[in-house]
């Protein structure tokens, strides 16, 4: 008979009714086929039950407890310890109704319990609740399957955005400056970029910059700003924060913006200028192995339109080093939940300069019990 009005939502539910007395299965069929269930199975006892569900999968089964051959406590007893049927209602139909049936059912993990004799109402009424929770359930797994899915594709696609382990190397071939990079999202996808480009035969520009937030929309911005730096490099830093930022200010959402810092190293007048959009301070380490900071600050891109930014120089001589970093770094927390802040940061610099490795950085931090709550990343340039 075709389902009621209202009830075409149960149609795609399967129901198994688990009772040795053919005039119980008889009636709790009726009462589910009302109900719009589009399939119904029947066993009359656990051993046939079990066979039942490994054949088809039902969303709800209701259960009698004493039955031959396999009681309903043992049938639940076997049912839960299969992780696959572990979300599957079971409501549990009998005539055993004191406190200690009632605990004896849910310890063996039933979902709900009607005593009989069954009231229509009660029954269908339960059933129906049963149903729509778990087909919840599966349109939020469905949902969180195919979310997991886009974000495995843009997760790689982000990855693909950042240069690769020959593209670093060529720097040292081309110039004879070492580049390397760690990155660390916060969650699957992150809001900050770096990269480098070659400008002519003495001098490339390396950069890192850093989005507002975190996850899916800081990361669309990535993409954004990849777009737009495709346009070409620039060998003067802060005419390219400028264009930059003209072009983020008419595309970034109100309350979102980039930090960014930009500099170009000169490899044979032995410098390095850069300019700055609200990024943390990056960090020069001298040949002899100190550390100084160099803040330079400037509204970060996307702000303001027709912001102005200048141009910082710096002595880069061989054997230097440069760390730029994002604010997830020394914003991360210590043991004591303490931020890191800029001086630890500085050290951090400075035990890079002599181990000479940026890419266990993030894993050691973790390590010695430094949580990060925002992405981070470390561009390290040395030489």
């Amino acid at each position: 008979m075709p389902p009621p009005q209202g009830q075409q939502e149960f149609s795609d539910c399967t129901a198994l009714v688990v009772d040795d007395t053919p005039i119980n299965r008889e009636l709790m069929f009726v009462l589910l086929e009302t109900q719009g269930i589009g399939r119904i199975d029947t066993a009359a006892d656990g051993v046939e039950a079990l066979d039942r569900v490994a054949r088809q999968m039902p969303d709800i089964v209701l259960l009698d407890i004493m039955m031959p051959r396999m009681d309903g406590l043992e049938f639940l007893t076997r049912f839960r310890a299969n992780p696959d049927w572990a979300d599957i209602p079971v409501l549990v139909t009998t005539a055993l109704n004191d406190s200690d049936d009632r605990a004896r059912a849910f310890d063996r993990g039933a979902t709900d319990y009607v005593a009989k004799p069954i009231d229509r109402r009660e029954l269908t009424a339960r059933v129906g609740v049963h149903l729509r929770n778990r087909l919840m359930m599966q349109s939020l797994k469905t949902y969180r399957d195919r979310l997991q899915q886009d974000l495995a594709i843009a997760t790689a696609m982000q990855a693909a955005l950042l240069p690769s382990a020959d593209q670093l190397e060529s720097c040292a071939r081309r110039y004879g400056r070492h580049l390397a990079a760690v990155t660390r999202p916060s969650s699957e996808v992150s809001g900050d970029l770096w990269g480098w480009f070659p400008l002519d035969s003495q001098r490339f520009a390396v950069w890192l910059a850093d989005f507002s937030g975190h996850g899916v929309a800081a990361a669309i911005n990535t993409f954004r700003l990849h777009v737009i730096l495709g346009s070409g490099p620039g060998a003067d830093p802060a005419a390219l924060l400028t264009r930059l930022n003209e072009s983020l200010v008419d595309v970034l959402p109100r309350g979102q913006f980039a930090t960014m810092l930009y500099a170009v190293c000169d490899t044979v007048a032995e410098t390095l200028v850069f300019s700055s959009a609200g990024a943390t301070a990056p960090i020069v380490i001298a040949p002899d192995g100190r550390a100084r900071l160099h803040p330079a600050s400037s509204l970060p891109l996307g702000v303001r339109r027709a912001t102005v930014y200048g141009n910082v120089e710096l002595a880069f001589p061989k054997g230097a080093a440069l760390m730029l970093y994002s604010d997830g770094l020394s914003e991360a927390a210590d043991p004591t939940g303490k931020h890191l802040g800029e001086e630890a940061v500085m050290e951090l610099a400075a035990e890079l300069k002599t181990a000479g490795d940026v890419t266990g950085l993030l894993p050691d931090m973790a390590q010695r019990g430094v949580t990060f709550a925002d992405d981070v990343s470390v561009l390290w340039l040395g030489g």
